[in-house]
């Protein structure tokens, strides 16, 4: 189908967007768990709020790859290390704090909750965002998944590269509704103590994704140990 200002068919493009969009978030993560988290013990907003800054942050990393922002992929590049550090640093931080919380039943009010308290709906949202945009894995799976979809031309079409964009977004929106919803509706079944499981099990699932990014940045023989291990 042909239309104006497009290079790419429209339909499509989106429907491509969105279906990488959604595949790139499914993989289990630190947002995941942190979604999950939030969903059960603080209540559907938090956990869609998570959700929404997971997704802009695959935006924002689906948006380098359709623009063709080579100085941004360059410069992800050539700090891997470093942003590495900086998300694993987060993520020991948050993954501790986390197995350290104590909440409430999910029956009492959560405006009880220190939690409740001290985190905003802007925190809900930034803190997923700031542990997606840290891995630099991200770019590079968005930028092999649009060249193995014959997709590398769309930054020639500001159209294309927008609507390929936008279709990322509702396709990693999707993933975390689907995800959310269902947390949602195992809330119920949570008491105290599984509320206090949930957040050493989900803490201790977001330190170890911190602790793996720290180690792998020390001066090791990873290609031997990844042949050793016969990955």
């Amino acid at each position: 189908m042909t239309v104006p200002g497009f290079t790419f068919d429209p339909l499509m493009l989106a429907l491509e967007g969105g279906v990488i969009g959604f595949l790139i978030a499914v993989p289990v993560g630190p947002a995941a768990a942190l979604c999950i988290r939030r969903s059960i013990s603080v209540g559907a907003v938090a956990g869609y709020l998570t959700g929404v800054g997971a997704a802009l942050g695959d935006a924002v990393f689906g948006a380098v790859a359709a623009f063709g922002l080579n100085f941004v992929q360059q410069f992800v590049a050539s700090h891997e290390a470093w942003l590495r550090g900086i998300g694993g640093v987060v993520l020991v931080i948050m993954g501790w704090t986390t197995m350290r919380h104590r909440p409430r039943n999910v029956g009492d009010p959560v405006r009880h909750d220190v939690e409740h308290n001290v985190a905003t709906h802007f925190h809900y949202t930034s803190s997923a965002f700031i542990i997606t945009v840290f891995n630099p894995l991200t770019v590079m799976a968005f930028g092999a998944a649009f060249a193995g979809r014959n997709l590398g031309s769309v930054a020639s079409s500001l159209a294309d590269a927008s609507l390929l964009v936008m279709g990322v977004l509702a396709g990693a929106l999707t993933w975390w509704a689907l995800l959310c919803t269902v947390a949602v509706l195992l809330r119920q079944h949570f008491t105290g103590t599984g509320m206090l499981w949930l957040n050493r099990i989900s803490g201790a699932v977001i330190l170890a994704f911190g602790v793996i990014a720290l180690v792998s940045i020390l001066p090791l023989p990873w290609r031997r140990i990844e042949h050793a291990l016969g990955l």
